[in-house]
C-alpha cells in the first residue's frame, strides 16, 4: 500500500499528554505507521510533570484529572486508565474548590505520578527524551528534522504538540505562512510558579487540597496524601496566575520560591521548616488565549506534511480538551497519507 511503513515524528514536545494519546490513536488505527517522539524535557507528562529527587516524588504541574459526566468524548479514556490501575478516584477534601466544579464531576489521580498517564499511552512508542528540535529542513517529500546537538533524521511527516508560542523558536524552513506565525503570536498562556516542600513530620490537617485567595499562593496540596504514598509528607505550592505574571523575568525560580516559602509560613504558620524545596517555573502554565477559532490544530506544510495541534488550539484548557485536540491531528496524519478512518474500540 503507498501509505506503508511512512515515518511519522511526533515532537519537540511529543511526550505530553497530547502526543502520547495521539500515539495510542495512531497506533489503534494506523499501525502501519512508524512513530518516533522526540521530547525536549528529559521526562514524560510536558505539564504533567512529577518531579523525582532521590526518594522523595512530587506532581509539579496538572494535579488531576477531573472528568465531568457528561463528558462522552473522554469517557473512555478515563474507563482504560482506571482499568489499567494507572489513576483512581480522589480521596480526601478540596477546600475552597472553584465554582466550575460541582457534583456532575469526579477528580482522579495517579499513584505513580501524574506523568504515569502519558507514559501508559506512550508505551509500545519509540521516545527520545533529551532531544530539542531546533529546525526543519525540506526534502521533496520528506523532512529532515535537526535537533539542538545537530544530528537529524529524515520523516515523511512531522507533528508538533507543543505549546504554539514555541512553535516561532523552530525554524520551519520558510513554511509557515505569515498568516499562520501572526496568528501563533497571539496565543497567550498563563505563568505559573511552583514550589515543592518537603517536611520531616507536620500536624495533621483534614485536607488534600485548598485553593487560596492570596496574592501569591494559589493552591496547596500534600502530594503524598493524594497520591496515598507512604513518603515524608511533601507539599506542592503553586503560585497565583496575576503573581507569576508579575514576576516572570524579574525573579529567578529560586527568589520566587523564596517569596512563596516565606508566604506559606504566614498562611500555615504552624508548618516546621521544610527539610527540602525544590523550585520550578512553568512559562507555559494554562491557556488563556487559544489561537483564533480554536481550530484543533493547524497545518504548517502539506506537502511534506507539517501540523501542530494541542490545546493552544482548543477553546480550553483541560485533559479532555488534549484528547479531543489529539484525536484532531490523528485523523489530519491520516487524511494527508489516504488512510482510511477506522473508528478505535471503545
Amino acid at each position: 500500500k503507498q501509505w506503508y511503513q511512512r515515518r511519522v515524528a511526533i515532537t519537540a514536545g511529543g511526550a505530553g499528554f497530547t502526543g502520547s494519546v495521539l500515539c495510542k490513536v495512531l497506533r489503534a488505527t494506523a499501525p502501519e505507521l512508524t512513530l518516533t517522539v522526540w521530547e525536549k524535557s528529559r521526562g514524560a507528562g510536558g505539564r504533567q510533570a512529577t518531579k523525582r529527587d532521590g526518594e522523595h516524588s512530587c506532581d509539579i504541574g496538572t494535579q488531576y484529572c477531573t472528568h465531568w459526566k457528561n463528558d462522552e468524548f473522554f469517557k473512555p479514556y478515563i474507563k482504560e486508565l482506571k482499568s489499567t490501575n494507572v489513576i483512581h478516584e480522589l480521596k480526601g477534601n478540596i477546600v475552597n474548590a472553584p465554582n466550575k466544579y460541582g457534583g456532575d464531576c469526579v477528580h482522579y489521580v495517579a499513584k505513580k505520578g501524574m506523568n504515569s498517564t502519558s507514559k501508559y499511552f506512550l508505551s509500545g512508542t519509540n521516545v527520545f527524551y533529551g532531544t530539542r528540535v531546533t529546525a526543519l529542513k525540506m526534502l521533496d517529500n520528506k523532512i529532515e528534522v535537526v535537533n539542538a546537538e545537530g544530528r537529524s533524521a529524515i520523516f515523511d511527516a512531522v507533528v508538533f504538540t507543543i505549546p504554539a508560542p514555541q512553535l516561532l523558536d523552530i525554524d520551519m524552513d520558510g513554511r509557515m505562512s505569515h498568516d499562520t506565525s501572526d496568528a501563533i503570536s497571539k496565543v497567550k498562556f498563563t505563568p505559573r510558579f511552583s514550589l515543592m516542600a518537603v517536611f520531616e513530620e507536620v500536624p495533621h490537617y483534614d485536607w488534600v487540597m485548598k485553593y487560596h485567595d492570596d496574592e501569591v499562593v494559589r493552591f496547596t496540596v500534600w502530594d503524598n496524601v493524594k497520591r496515598s504514598q507512604g513518603l515524608d509528607p511533601t507539599l506542592l505550592i503553586h503560585s497565583s496566575a496575576p503573581w507569576a505574571v508579575k514576576n516572570t523575568d524579574v525573579k529567578t525560580k529560586e527568589e520566587a520560591g523564596e517569596v512563596m516559602l516565606a508566604r506559606l509560613k504566614e498562611v500555615f504558620p504552624e508548618l516546621p521548616a521544610p527539610k527540602k524545596v525544590i523550585p520550578h517555573f512553568w512559562r507555559y502554565g494554562q491557556i488563556y488565549k487559544p489561537y483564533p477559532g480554536a481550530p484543533g490544530c493547524v497545518t504548517i506544510s502539506e506537502n511534506p506534511l507539517v501540523i501542530a495541534g494541542g490545546d493552544s488550539f482548543m477553546n480550553t484548557s483541560n485533559l479532555s480538551m488534549c484528547a479531543q485536540a489529539a484525536e484532531i491531528l490523528a485523523d489530519r496524519v491520516k487524511e494527508g497519507f489516504n488512510i482510511p478512518n477506522i473508528p478505535m474500540e471503545s
